[in-house]
Order: C-alpha cells, then sequence, then structure tokens
C-alpha cells in the first residue's frame, strides 16, 4: 500500500478539544490532512446548550450537559488557548456559558477550521491494521463514518486518530437500593436545565463536587431546601442558608432518604451529581485501549495510546484549566507525528501510564490551585471573583467583584 506523503488524520469531536487539534493540524498542511466528524450540527460539544434532554432529532442520545445559567467553573482568563487570547470577563471571573460559546465560535472562524469538520457524522467504529514495509511497521486506521440523517455508511483511511469526544456525556448513576421506589422526579445533572422547575419543592441531591455544589446555589433562590449528601467529609465553604449538608445515603423508602448515621428527610425529587463515565464506544478492542471505572489504560503522558501511538487522546483530563491543556497536548502529539521527537521505550511508558492514586477515577486529576482555594472557601460567591494577569502572565491579583 502507497503511503500518502502528509499524514492522514482523524479527529473525533467538534467541540473544544476538536477545534484545537484542527487549528493546529491546519497550521500545517504541508505535513498533515485533516478531517473531523462531529454528530451534531454545530462546533462547541459540551458547550452547546439546548433545552433537550433525552434523545436528539436523530435518535442520538443528546450530548451536552450544559444548563440555561450555568457559569464557568473556572476562571476565564485561564481558559482562554494561549494563542488566541479573546476571551475576557466583565466581572467575575466565572462567565456565562454563551461567552464560552461564543469564544470558541471565534476561535474557529479565526483559524479557518470549519472546513475541516463533517457535521451530522458519528463514528462508528476506529480500529489498527499494521502494515509492514522495508523500513518499518506503519499503522493505518480504518474509520467507519455515519450520516446521522441519511443513515449512510462510509469506510474511511488514516495515518493518525485523535480522540476528542468529551468526557462529559454518558452520567454515572450508583447504585441506592430502594431508588426505584421513589415517586417524586429523578435526575441526573446531565438533564438538568432551569431551577424554576424545583421552585418550592425540596430537593435531595447526591454529590459533592462541580456539578452538585454549583446546582445546590442556584437552586437556593428556588427551591425550598436542598439537601446535599456527601459520603466525604463536610464541605466547610460558605453555602447559602437553604443548602443543608447530610451524610452518605444508605437507602430509599418511597420518598424517605434514610443516611448512614440512621437519620431520615422526606423530598420531593432526588438529583445526581455524581459525574460522567469515560466511554469510546468507537474503539474497536483491537485499539488496545481498556477503560476500568474512569481510568484509560495504557496511554502515555495521558495523551498517546502505548499500543498504537498514532492514536491520541486530549481531553479524559479532570480538575485542570482544559484549553490550555489541550493547546499543549495537540502540539506535543504533532511534533510527535513529525518525527521530532522518539517516544522512550515501550516498558517506561507502561510505567508512566500505572495508576498512581488510590481510586481509578481520579488517574486523570490534575490540580488547580489559586481558584481551588477560592472555590473551597465560598462556594456561594467564588464566580463571582475576578483574576486579573499581569502582562507577561507571571504574577496575578484575586479581586471580588459582584
Amino acid at each position: 500500500m502507497k503511503m500518502c506523503s502528509r499524514k492522514r488524520v482523524c479527529v473525533i469531536g467538534g467541540g473544544a478539544a476538536g477545534l484545537c487539534a484542527l487549528r493546529h493540524l491546519a497550521s500545517d498542511l504541508h505535513n498533515f490532512e485533516p478531517e473531523a466528524f462531529e454528530q451534531s450540527g454545530d462546533i462547541g460539544g459540551t458547550w452547546v446548550y439546548t433545552e433537550k434532554t433525552g434523545f436528539d432529532e436523530n435518535g442520538l442520545p443528546i450530548h451536552t450537559s450544559m444548563y440555561r445559567d450555568l457559569r464557568s467553573n473556572a476562571p476565564c482568563e485561564l481558559m482562554n488557548f494561549p494563542d488566541f487570547r479573546q476571551m475576557k470577563s466583565e466581572k467575575g471571573s466565572g462567565v456565562h456559558r454563551k461567552v464560552l460559546l461564543s469564544y470558541l465560535h471565534d476561535y474557529a472562524n479565526h483559524f479557518q477550521v470549519l472546513q475541516f469538520i463533517k457535521f451530522y457524522t458519528k463514528v462508528e467504529s476506529v480500529r489498527p491494521e499494521i502494515i509492514k514495509t522495508d523500513e518499518e511497521n506503519l499503522t493505518i486506521w480504518y474509520v467507519k463514518i455515519k450520516d446521522v440523517k441519511t443513515k449512510q455508511i462510509e469506510d474511511k483511511i488514516f495515518d493518525a486518530v485523535m480522540v476528542c469526544s468529551g468526557n462529559y456525556s454518558q452520567p454515572n448513576i450508583p447504585k441506592i437500593p430502594g431508588i426505584e421506589t421513589f415517586p417524586g422526579r429523578i435526575l441526573h445533572s446531565h438533564s438538568y436545565r432551569i431551577p424554576e422547575e424545583f421552585s418550592g419543592k425540596s430537593v435531595m441531591i447526591l454529590g459533592s463536587a462541580f456539578s452538585a455544589t454549583d446546582i445546590a446555589v442556584e437552586l437556593a433562590p428556588h427551591a425550598d431546601i436542598i439537601y446535599l449528601s456527601n459520603r466525604n467529609e463536610r464541605i466547610t465553604s460558605l453555602l447559602p442558608p437553604s443548602v443543608i449538608q447530610v451524610p452518605g445515603i444508605k437507602k430509599v423508602e418511597g420518598n424517605i432518604i434514610f443516611f448512614t448515621d440512621g437519620s431520615s428527610i422526606s423530598v420531593e425529587a432526588f438529583m445526581y451529581c455524581t459525574g460522567y463515565s469515560i466511554q469510546f464506544p468507537f474503539l474497536d478492542k483491537t485499539c488496545g485501549i481498556s477503560v476500568d471505572d474512569n481510568y484509560v489504560f495504557p496511554i502515555y503522558k495521558h495523551t498517546i495510546n502505548i499500543n498504537h501511538p498514532t492514536m491520541c487522546f486530549l481531553g479524559i483530563n479532570s480538575y485542570v484549566i482544559t484549553f490550555p491543556m489541550f493547546h499543549v497536548k495537540a502540539r506535543y502529539y504533532m511534533a510527535f507525528l513529525k518525527k521530532q521527537f522518539s517516544l522512550p521505550s515501550k516498558e517506561i511508558m507502561l510505567e508512566d501510564s500505572k495508576l498512581k492514586v488510590s481510586k481509578k477515577r481520579h488517574a486523570h486529576r490534575k490540580a488547580l490551585d489559586v481558584w481551588t482555594i477560592i472555590r473551597e472557601s465560598d462556594l456561594w460567591h467564588y464566580k463571582d471573583y475576578k483574576i486579573i494577569l499581569s502582562e507577561d502572565d507571571k504574577d496575578a491579583q484575586i479581586i471580588y467583584d459582584p
């Protein structure tokens, strides 16, 4: 088989990670021939808002977990792509979702990447095949795509694959004894849209991370009372008075929630804010990637598929400022594809990919320092704080700007 002089690169997804991958691939069309596949009709991924929940008009599960009044839980000043620093806040650094989506459209238009995206196109399967040549063994990728409107199937061949399909579309719903007996509304934060739906109600929120506390604060002016169930240490932050912390849930009987300390309460609505499951249903088992409790293995530097290094993952990390991370990962991976550096031995890469934390689902977490300190001290108002960066980016000032 004759290899193309330019590397044909498949980008899966048209969200922030996919756009970033295209921006860098498109900057070097001498070496790369990019093509991206997005199953919806727009760019933006999880930042696209729709009132719909469940399934879209093409029968696909709604991808976005965006709710109407969401504001970013990371400061917008730090969320800028390093080469397109156009996002600013007028007041607090936690900006409305519309600002983020508008920024991504501006980014895509500025770098002229829309021409490389096939919309309404779902990636059905990805599988590698090793081609032996006189010089080396090469991996080619067979990618099966489907037009979600016409249902037409097409097979394509690529030299590399960049997985940018997002981590926030498959709700993680833990098992709770007796939850099936609960007569009120049950939902995951993935399907939450507006707080008015809970006006005057008592709401049980299971979880204590970003979505749980942000939604609890948003519900506070509307719901009668919000119970925040946390099986770990109590949150010490300032919270609205109508948000009450309770222990972990032991079981449910009707509308009565029983806790691990023996206490119980009665509620009218139950919301899982229990995160998401990382899934890659389109990856054939021959890709050599496994996912166990959100631990993706084996990947080098949280990026490169060790079994088939011409596949990478841009967006599996959490607790990190994502847009700059996508930027660094994309540039790193392109340099590898252009053979500007060599990977270490497989043994060294496997050692790097080993689980280094006690829980698998925390394997790809990174730390957010200054902003995290503010958030943990004032979950009620932290998005109203504003970060002011110095011109050289070496210093930052934080002010309260309601």
